[in-house]
């Protein structure tokens, strides 16, 4: 399929944007003296008003910027002056929002906000579309934000946040980031006290929350606000574990509140080393459930306790353990993204000896060869285009990180010598060089 005809398939969805606009723009005396002072001139050419939009989007004159972003959508929508992206779905989205700041008008403030909305969601659609990678897990949460950030316009929504939030977390729980953890464990605390849901149901579910949190502070706060006291059925299961039951059941449930509980633990019952406890269980643990799963889990635990070499071993004990390739890459690539420079290297090529085409591991790679380029000289300069093809690949790969490979590919390109440095030194485009960046020599072409 040609360029023009996968761009023609995005201009269908953008007639609902244009339509929202119309609502306020047309039809409003509010917009009318909105905008009354903003003169455009719109050219009859992609690249000018994609010029003319981006420099009144950076100067945040929404009401300038308005009109070139809304021509360029209805011409040419993926269009950057380099590769192709929805960069201009993203611009006018945030124009809708900063015209809504602007608006006094509730109704009209409504508009643009759900002008913006239309706009982010024909985004992603144009990217599905055209295959173009993004973060679903990212999009959910983003919708929850936007209807909290606006909770003023959108009142009716406050209560479909909750829902939102859990959507997310229940989708990729590693990478929700505390402040929709710290929602969702406020929320559901307060519908227990409401008597809307089971007080015990509620606490187990801020307990699973803690587990997740990189500052587990303030939802361990909430998980003991609840009317139930889960301390004691710890402590009357660490008696009788003292006592030599070694029931199953009981000490797994044992092993998880020393896990998720232990500040609790050390204020209530400070003779007791949460820590130690779920040391000494865990090798009990692993005789009755010796699961990859779990001893990955493990290993992740001591990573977040800065026990990188102890986090490692039981890594490697999971993945010596799986059967699965695609299981195998994706923890290999986990423990490259929780290390740095030779080691996060070395661990990104584990990842991919399961997968050579592995986008994310690609660009861990390359990122990490970029901050090795001795640019003193000219020829040193010219490995930022090896970066630069390196992170080319990663994007043809696809995958999470395609777009931020594509942008970092162009960033880097562009790092190398100008054509007036390399011309005088008897260089010339095209041609192919050799250089060296801190992980050995390469070979590129003159940019």
């Amino acid at each position: 399929m040609s360029r023009s005809s996968v761009l023609s398939k995005t201009l269908a969805p953008v007639a609902s944007i244009f339509f929202v606009l119309a609502i306020v723009g047309f039809s409003t005396t509010a917009k009318a003296q909105l905008c009354a002072d903003t003169q455009v001139y719109l050219m009859d050419n992609v690249r000018t008003n994609y010029s003319m939009g981006y420099e009144n989007f950076k100067n945040e004159d929404w009401c300038a910027a308005l009109p070139y972003l809304r021509y360029v959508l209805s011409n040419e929508p993926l269009y950057t002056g380099a590769e192709p992206d929805e960069r201009n779905y993203r611009r006018l989205a945030a124009v809708y929002e900063g015209l809504a700041g602007m608006a006094e008008d509730g109704t009209v403030k409504r508009t643009y906000l759900d002008s913006a909305l239309v706009a982010q969601d024909e985004m992603y659609d144009v990217m599905e579309a055209n295959s173009f990678p993004y973060n679903t897990h990212e999009r959910v949460l983003a919708r929850g934000r936007f209807y909290e950030t606006h909770a003023d316009v959108y009142p009716e929504k406050q209560s479909e946040i909750f829902d939102i939030y859990l959507e997310a977390f229940r989708m990729e729980p590693d990478s929700t980031a505390d402040y929709y953890l710290a929602h969702l464990g406020r929320v559901t605390a307060e519908r227990a006290a409401a008597e809307e849901i089971d007080p015990t149901e509620g606490r187990d579910f801020v307990t699973e929350l803690v587990a997740y949190a990189d500052d587990p502070t303030y939802l361990e706060g909430v998980a003991e606000s609840f009317r139930v006291e889960p301390i004691e059925h710890f402590y009357s299961l660490y008696e009788d574990y003292r006592a030599g039951d070694r029931d199953e059941d009981n000490t797994k449930v044992l092993f998880a509140f020393a896990m998720q509980m232990d500040s609790l633990i050390v204020d209530t019952y400070p003779e007791i080393d949460p820590q130690a406890l779920a040391d000494e269980l865990f090798p009990v643990i692993i005789e009755f459930d010796p699961s990859p799963e779990l001893l990955f889990a493990m290993a992740m635990r001591e990573y977040r306790r800065g026990n990188s070499s102890e986090g490692m071993r039981y890594a490697e004990r999971a993945i010596a353990m799986t059967e699965s390739s695609t299981q195998k890459r994706d923890w290999w690539y986990t423990l490259a993204t929780r290390s740095s420079g030779n080691t996060a290297y070395s661990l990104a090529g584990n990842a991919l000896q399961y997968d050579s085409n592995y986008g994310p591991a690609l660009y861990l790679r390359a990122s990490v060869v970029a901050r090795t380029v001795n640019s003193g000289s000219l020829v040193g300069r010219m490995a930022y285009w090896c970066v630069a093809d390196l992170f080319s690949r990663a994007a043809a790969a696809g995958g999470s990180t395609a777009a931020a490979a594509r942008r970092a590919a162009g960033q880097y390109a562009a790092s190398g010598p100008t054509r007036e440095q390399y011309f005088f030194e008897g260089y010339r485009q095209g041609q192919s060089v050799t250089t060296s960046h801190g992980y050995g020599s390469c070979t590129t072409r003159v940019r």
